[in-house]
């Protein structure tokens, strides 16, 4: 196990021991050597044809429109409840 594969679970929060993530460490020797490869790429032929200095600011008025009935909303709505979607819950709570 390579020090960049640890350095990597680390970072993700997965331990590296986990034998569900043996394919893995191969997977991730398989994208670094693809970057490698496309760095050896000579791009110097290449004209740029899109700057920076391309780009526009397209910015529109910051003006308030009437929202949509509540009852229009409540009907796209898999759960509705007092006027608010209702969603699974994603945190669990210790008792």
């Amino acid at each position: 196990m390579t020090e960049e594969f640890k350095e990597l679970c680390f970072l993700a929060r997965l331990d590296p021991n986990d034998e569900s993530l043996i394919h893995l460490e191969q997977d991730f020797k398989k994208i670094l050597e693809y970057v490698k490869h496309i760095e050896e790429i000579d791009t110097s032929a290449i004209v740029e044809d899109y700057t920076e200095e391309d780009t526009l600011n397209i910015f529109r008025k910051d003006e308030p429109e009437p929202t949509l009935p509540l009852e229009k909303i409540s009907k796209n709505a898999p759960d509705w409840e007092s006027g608010h979607f209702v969603v699974p819950g994603v945190i669990e709570q210790e008792h």
